[in-house]
């Protein structure tokens, strides 16, 4: 089987997985720490990235917006419906790499709308939406650096997000290949990009989608390039604290909605497009295969 449809078989086998959770009414089902939080505060507060350009950050107006946020906004919607909810207000609150996981886990936030990978090792953790869409690491370096593929930064000095699963890759493939590459660690995506841009880092590696939002947004884009063979199959989701499958319901009843109607190439062409970055199969695949019917 070629690495391709290994790559859709693994989605098919996550979209089964998801599917199998609870989607029935609010009402028919015992309110879990989450709902119950949002019930008595008349408020939901969903975590938001301020860098993670298409996903999650800060617009022109300082406002967050995105793919991710899009997506939110919609289950928010789902909830004033479902909860009987109106007037239901919305809290934005930053978070960072290395604080995304622990406000999901105490409640100070009960969506991540961010930039989240779903790993076997966050699921200990968290749980996580349906697929919302699929990417790769890769290399972003100064336009005139000579640098093609990983092997290229052998002895070299590359900038990763801490707490990520992009640092565990690449110091894995370090170790294994004996690249004796020497490691940046930056708190979040706009740092590991000014690494590059001022030369303290020769590259930042991250998944593909943040960099072309980092690119895009540079004062000059034609200065920096993205480069290399995809290093990882990256699946994002939307983060909920574990043990509360009602509000999970309602993201994935929300997501399934999304995507049976076309609104999920819809949303990947408005955030994604504008970076010219064309919709992989393997996200094409993970719309149709989580567009689950009521």
């Amino acid at each position: 089987m070629s690495h391709k449809k290994n790559k859709l078989v693994a989605i098919a086998i996550v979209a089964t997985a998801f599917s199998n959770l609870i989607c029935g009414s609010v009402e028919a089902q015992t309110a879990d720490a989450a709902i119950t939080r949002i019930k008595e505060l008349k408020k939901v507060t969903i975590g938001y990235r301020e860098s993670s350009l298409p996903f999650s950050f800060l617009d022109g107006n300082q406002k967050p917006a995105g793919y991710a946020i899009d997506l939110c906004t919609a289950v928010v919607e789902t909830l004033k419906k479902e909860l009987n909810m109106p007037n239901l207000q919305v809290n934005m609150q930053p978070v960072d790499l290395s604080t995304r996981i622990p406000l999901t886990q105490n409640g100070t936030i009960d969506m991540e709308c961010g930039s989240t990978v779903n790993t076997l090792a966050r699921q200990k953790q968290v749980d996580f939406s349906y697929v919302t869409a699929i990417a790769a690491d890769q290399i972003l370096v100064k336009a005139s650096s000579p640098v093609k593929e990983l092997e290229d930064l052998a002895g070299k000095q590359i900038a990763l997000p801490t707490a990520s699963t992009s640092l565990s890759l690449i110091m894995e493939i370090n170790t294994k290949k004996k690249l004796n590459m020497r490691f940046l660690y930056v708190k979040d995506q706009a740092e590991g990009f000014l690494a590059v841009d001022t030369g303290r880092a020769a590259a930042y590696i991250t998944d593909n989608t943040i960099l072309y939002g980092l690119k895009n947004r540079a004062s000059h884009p034609d200065d920096f390039r993205i480069t290399g063979r995809p290093l990882s199959y990256l699946p994002y989701g939307i983060m909920v604290a574990k043990n509360n499958s009602t509000l999970l319901g309602i993201v994935n009843r929300t997501i399934a909605e999304k995507f049976r109607l076309g609104e999920g190439e819809v949303l990947y062409q408005k955030w994604f497009g504008k970076l010219k970055m064309p919709l992989s199969p393997l996200t094409k695949a993970g719309f149709e295969l989580n567009a689950i019917p009521d």
